[in-house]
């Protein structure tokens, strides 16, 4: 059945696009694509109208949904595949003149062939990349797969279209000579890029805990601040966006004013309130060993400017799809904790089967065992962080989609009633 619906799907949003010809921005990555994709599509927002992937629609029936102007599954619903159905028929039949120019998309690809079977019938003018990383293994096996894959986002670009890649991905730098068929722009921090992001500091400002930089794009330089966005990952996703923005003729004025306004994805490394006047790194939306060793060297940051000058507390859960290196990738994050956290964290609790790997390696390496903490039960973990949660503590909490460590942030956060402002968008599904 689900395969009947992905082709009654595909039939749709091909006969749509060749109705509509709207421009698509396309964004994959094994890690950073919702929130580039969310940083691109606030940028499109100000100047254009735009629809964008909503949540996780970001597969072979999700994508569809955007461009169908779907915005909830119907799920096991027959009625409400009948009004999909329906009202994509209406797109074809009738002009929708508020349909928009551009849709900004977001692709996964958990499988070989995923992004292929989605450029097969969605005509891309601008493909973003971000980065190359070890995620979902389980099936692609090795890197070489993963972005064998990944760059088929760029197969079938116009010659004046673009393919826009993060360089500071090894991966990525050494593939860009590869792509021939189109316009090609860089982002990075780490390399000198097309747009380059440059002097990072976590600061307080006014009212707002965030990131300040410098963005240099042909010559031109000018300082931008992220309120309430933290870290690397939150600037990548904003030159992914700035990129973006400068191909359809923005300029860095334009873009540094936009800044201002900018608010990173749910679940990504945002800061939010806790009990007792504390403070939680939100990073729950998804996790891989790249991504962790990122957030923690984010708790360091802010710890060691004394912008928070509370305790620092870790609680991690497990990292899914990692395929056979799944336990020795877990027992790294342990290394790197131990090794890395003298002075820098005071607590570190664990929960998940997997995750206990990262408390054992932890304690191997010389983390200090009586402050560290493995939970079996999620819940005695939220009721020990409730007993000794103190003033301005930092507390980061990190784990996979399927872990649900959003409870865990919602259960501790001082504001639980704007939960669904907050958190990521499925947290109800935790309780």
């Amino acid at each position: 059945m689900e395969n009947i619906i992905t082709q009654i799907l595909r039939f749709f949003s091909k006969k749509v696009l060749q109705k509509y010809k709207p421009e698509i921005i396309a964004i994959t990555g094994s890690l950073g694509k919702t929130s580039a994709k969310e940083a691109i599509s606030q940028m499109m927002a100000s100047k254009y109208k735009i629809w964008q992937t909503k949540g996780n629609f970001n597969n072979q029936i999700g994508v569809p949904f955007t461009i169908l102007g779907i915005d909830k599954s119907p799920k096991k619903s027959i009625l409400g595949w009948i009004n999909v159905f329906i009202k994509s028929s209406l797109l074809i039949l009738i002009t929708n003149k508020n349909y928009p120019k551009k849709i900004v998309v977001e692709m996964g690809a958990d499988h070989v062939g995923d992004i292929e079977y989605l450029v097969d019938f969605i005509n891309v003018s601008i493909g973003v990349l971000t980065k190359i990383a070890p995620v979902h293994l389980e099936f692609f096996k090795n890197l070489d797969n993963i972005l064998k894959e990944k760059t088929k986002i760029f197969k079938n670009i116009p010659s004046d279209g673009w393919a826009v890649l993060n360089i500071d991905d090894e991966m990525l730098k050494k593939y860009k000579s590869n792509i021939c068929n189109c316009n090609v722009m860089t982002y990075g921090i780490d390399v000198e890029a097309d747009v380059w992001a440059t002097d990072l500091q976590i600061i307080r400002k006014e009212h707002f805990v965030g990131t300040n930089f410098k963005i240099r794009y042909k010559g031109n330089i000018i300082p931008i601040f992220l309120p309430r966005a933290l870290g690397k990952t939150q600037v990548y996703a904003f030159l992914a966006g700035a990129c973006v923005a400068l191909i359809h003729g923005m300029n860095l004025v334009e873009i540094s004013i936009l800044a201002n306004k900018y608010f990173s994805p749910r679940g990504r490394t945002n800061l939010l309130k806790a009990i007792n006047n504390a403070n939680i790194i939100d990073d729950t939306y998804n996790s891989s060993p790249q991504a962790v060793k990122m957030a923690i060297n984010l708790l360091f940051e802010i710890k060691e400017k004394e912008i928070i000058k509370g305790r620092s507390i870790v609680v991690l859960s497990d990292m899914l799809e990692l395929g056979e290196s799944s336990i020795e990738d877990h027992r790294e994050i342990g290394k790197f904790i131990a090794e890395n956290s003298i002075s820098k964290i005071d607590y570190l609790f664990t929960t998940g089967d997997l995750a206990m790997h990262i408390s054992e390696s932890a304690i191997l390496n010389g983390f200090d065992k009586n402050s560290l903490i493995h939970f079996e039960d999620k819940n005695k973990l939220i009721n020990h962080l409730k007993s000794i949660i103190k003033d301005d503590d930092l507390i980061l909490v990190k784990g996979s989609r399927g872990t649900k460590m959003e409870l865990v942030v919602y259960e501790i956060m001082a504001d639980r009633h704007l939960a669904d402002n907050l958190l990521v968008s499925d947290w109800k599904d935790a309780l």
